[in-house]
């Protein structure tokens, strides 16, 4: 029976999510026939396995009870890891890398998919040289800012309202809406507590859509939910603890935006070089369908977006499960590529071949 390493916690503000995610992936992973090896990150970095690691994490973890990466990884029994940290070093590329170098079958996105996605600057600009509809923005990194010189810039180029997000964090983790100049600076110094790097966005008056985007190449996209936030917009506390939040799946569209939107995200899925799962996030307005966000290791809390959008679509979490698992152990047959060879013999007679 396949083997599956469930690595979940990490140092990121996540942690707490991505436990409550992994508990929920965990069950789905057992439900559809997979031995599952549950591993925590716990707060200092150190590895904790076995059927424990929820409770390890979720109570003091130590040294003594910890496990150690190299022993996990190095388990011979390991067929395919499914990374579920969110933030740093499970959305940055890092947990990708590892398992390319060696040579596991991983769930998701490669290191380049990864990285990109997880810092909105690189997303944005990348989106913005491919002519791809988005938000207007700004980027300002921390070693060059200079603050009066940074407010004339915004209010020049974009008007209130706008987003000041650090460039790479997830979950809406020191994101703010900002109306008005005092809002502004207090918003700019807020997302530089998380980052050096920080984007502002021209904040857009329309729906919030969302959806889900499975397979390999061409994705199978989900029908679209509308997200209706209960307070100034979709926020931490918004999407994981008192809601007021209301969602609508689907999500009522003209024919004409569902389609310009689900070309929208193939074309980004593409760009981004995306593989597996993302979840591909909108702006519907009067002017247009704007690309917000590409999301590659969304939530999968019972609350979370993605799943939800799945199984609405008529893939259930058993399926689910199954499909991810699949298009992890056949990435390099999907995607047509051989990055290894044998020996260097083989390269050279392939280069004389030609």
């Amino acid at each position: 029976m396949t083997l599956v390493a469930l690595i979940f916690g990490g140092r990121s503000p996540e942690h707490e999510v991505s436990i409550v995610s992994a508990r929920n992936v965990n069950q789905q992973l057992k439900e559809a026939g997979y031995n599952v090896l549950p591993v925590g990150i716990d707060r200092q970095g150190r590895w904790h396995a076995g059927d424990d690691a929820f409770n390890t994490l979720c109570n003091e973890p130590t040294a003594q009870t910890a496990t150690g990466m190299a022993q996990v990884l190095s388990r011979t029994d390991l067929d395919v890891v499914f990374p579920m940290v969110h933030g740093v070093t499970g959305e940055d590329g890092s947990i990708q890398g590892l398992c390319k170098l060696l040579g596991l079958p991983w769930v998701g996105g490669d290191a380049l998919n990864q990285s990109l996605c997880w810092d909105k600057l690189a997303t944005r600009t990348l989106l913005h040289h491919n002519r791809l509809p988005q938000p207007a923005f700004l980027g300002f990194f921390r070693n060059r800012y200079d603050e009066d010189n940074a407010i004339r810039k915004i209010e020049s180029k974009l008007h209130y309202p706008v987003f000041v997000k650090p460039s790479r964090t997830g979950s809406s983790i020191g994101v703010s809406k900002a109306s008005g100049r005092s809002q502004l600076r207090d918003a700019i110094n807020l997302a530089f507590e998380y980052d050096y790097r920080i984007i502002v966005e021209q904040g857009l008056d329309g729906q919030e859509i969302e959806i889900a985007g499975l397979g390999a190449l061409e994705p199978e996209l989900s029908i679209p939910a509308e997200i209706i936030p209960g307070g100034e917009f979709y926020d931490f506390k918004e999407k994981y603890l008192d809601s007021g939040t209301r969602f609508v799946i689907p999500a009522e569209m003209k024919p004409a935006q569902l389609e310009e939107m689900k070309g929208i995200a193939q074309q980004a899925w593409s760009i981004l070089n995306c593989y597996g799962l993302s979840r591909i996030d909108f702006m519907v307005t009067r002017d247009g369908v704007y690309l917000n966000e590409v999301n590659t290791i969304p939530g999968f809390t019972s609350i979370s977006m993605y799943p939800s959008l799945m199984n609405k679509s008529g893939v259930s979490s058993t399926q689910l499960m199954k499909r991810l698992i699949d298009l992890a152990l056949q990435r390099d047959q999907l995607l047509g590529v051989k990055d290894h060879f044998e020996t260097q013999d083989d390269w050279y007679k392939g280069k004389k071949d030609d």
